[in-house]
């Protein structure tokens, strides 16, 4: 029964105990008259006509408060009747809601790789032209297609991100932490952002602890300060957190364009901007606040919007204080090519078996990997690959693999890690392993991490893929 439902359905049952209590008690009346008109017949002075007219009103009392406590229960069972009825249908409507939500997650997830793999192949070949090119306005060009790459990247993952949060399958995981960590990678990362945009940029360290999931607050954090960057043309960005009873208070502040009070719901809609971008050549695809509003309701927070058109916005997240004494866990070394280095270890005469089910990333991968003197066995499988490595007469050096290798996402399938721990049974533990992927979850990052391989995620940039190679190779123990 529904929660509206609810008084209602007790509202007719109290009636109908008051019904029932009337009619015993107009019964029992009916009982003691009848006794009284029975003694006064065999009383000379008793008054019998006047009792047993009293009788005869009485019982006819009695039938009609029966009939409407038989009426009022037969309309209370059919009302009863029709709600179950009613929260049957629901339950169903919302399980197919529920399953229909889940496919298009799962068909999403399917297109995400599917359209990753061609990207992919073009990151991959443009890197290879790239190296061919010597004049300036050639290498600009590629620029340009690179960026454009960049921005339909963007927009299936943020699509793809859109999609997990509704569907309710992307994993939350509260804890205590506190905030410095977070704080000091935000700094890294977006000061010379806002430093290169001519912006003055200040993050306020803190040594406060919050309760919620680190990954999913980061990625809000992430969205806020981009959506910042995005619409300050001039002055300056300011992130930090205060304190505010039993919750903390993270905020990031701008002198921006600001918001319209009409406007203020509509920023959290899926593909809204303002039509006012001072960057026109950084306008983003409109869904970095819808995923902030998601993930916000997702984790239990809340979150507050001050702003003045002209002068600027402040939002602020509010979330629950930790526990004191509460440790970041130690973070691995990131590897040199995501402080933006790229080593200058030659991966010339190595041997790279690269495991992918895609033909034209096959291509894309010879061009570029043999354009960078690499020795290649390329292959679709991991069966496949040991036959062109024996024919070679060489081990690998190391082994760059596609994680879905038949493109299904949540059912297992044939996966890279397994074609690597075939490989390396086969040639030796040592050889060190990247694993490519268009899941870029930071789970999935975090599982591969574990079992020792590096990670990239689609479409990869030639750069990245020439320091994380270059990376595993010096990492590698000798053989």
């Amino acid at each position: 029964m529904t929660a509206l439902a609810a008084p209602e359905a007790a509202g007719d049952a109290a009636r109908a105990d008051l019904l029932e209590a009337e009619n015993r008690k107009l019964r029992k009346i009916n009982r003691v008259l009848m006794d009284r008109v029975e003694r006064a017949l065999d009383t000379p002075t008793g008054n019998a006509f006047s009792l047993f007219q009293l009788a005869i009103t009485l019982e006819s009392k009695v039938g009609q408060r029966t009939v409407e406590l038989s009426t009022l229960a037969q309309t209370l069972r059919h009302e009863i009747s029709e709600r179950r009825e009613a929260e049957a249908a629901l339950s169903i409507a919302k399980a197919e809601a529920e399953q229909a939500n889940l496919s298009k997650t799962r068909f999403l997830l399917a297109a995400s790789h599917d359209l990753h793999q061609p990207l992919n192949a073009a990151r991959l070949f443009l890197g290879a032209l790239a190296d061919e090119l010597s004049g300036e306005r050639p290498r600009e060009l590629v620029e340009r297609i690179e960026a454009a790459l960049d921005s339909v990247d963007d927009l299936l993952s943020a699509l793809l991100d859109i999609s997990r949060l509704d569907a309710g399958v992307w994993p939350v995981h509260p804890e205590s932490f506190p905030l410095a960590p977070l704080l000091a990678r935000l700094a890294r990362e977006y000061l010379p952002q806002a430093q290169a945009l001519g912006l003055a940029m200040r993050v306020v360290p803190s040594s406060l602890v919050v309760h919620t999931d680190r990954r999913l607050l980061e990625r809000v954090m992430r969205n806020l300060i981009s959506n910042a960057i995005r619409y300050t043309a001039s002055g300056r960005i300011l992130v930090g957190c205060r304190r505010r009873g039993a919750d903390i208070c993270l905020e990031v502040a701008d002198t921006g364009i600001g918001i319209p009070d009409e406007k203020r719901q509509l920023i959290f809609e899926e593909f809204r901007q303002l039509g006012n971008n001072p960057r026109r050549d950084d306008k983003g695809v409109g869904l970095g606040l819808a995923i902030v509003d998601r993930i916000v309701r997702l984790l239990g927070l809340s979150i507050a919007v001050q702003s003045r058109p002209g002068r600027g916005s402040r939002f602020a997240v509010r979330v629950p204080l930790g526990v004191a004494g509460a440790e970041d866990p130690a973070t691995p070394a990131a590897p040199p090519l995501l402080a933006g280095n790229l080593l200058a270890s030659n991966l010339g005469g190595r041997v790279v078996v690269v495991v992918d089910n895609d033909e034209a990333v096959q291509a894309a991968m010879a061009t570029l990997l043999q354009g960078w003197g690499c020795t290649l066995a390329i292959a679709a499988s991991a069966a496949e690959a040991i036959e062109r490595l024996d024919a070679l007469g060489r081990p690998p050096d190391l082994i760059v693999a596609d994680y879905h290798l038949d493109g299904r996402h949540l059912d297992g399938g044939n996966l890279g890690t397994a074609a690597i721990d075939s490989l390396r049974r086969r040639f030796g533990a040592a050889v060190p392993a990247l694993v490519i992927s268009s899941n870029r979850s930071e789970t999935l990052e975090a599982d591969i991490r574990a079992l020792g391989h590096g990670f990239l995620g689609k479409p990869v940039a030639p750069a990245k893929l020439r320091a994380m190679l270059s990376y595993l190779l010096s990492e590698a123990r000798p053989r």
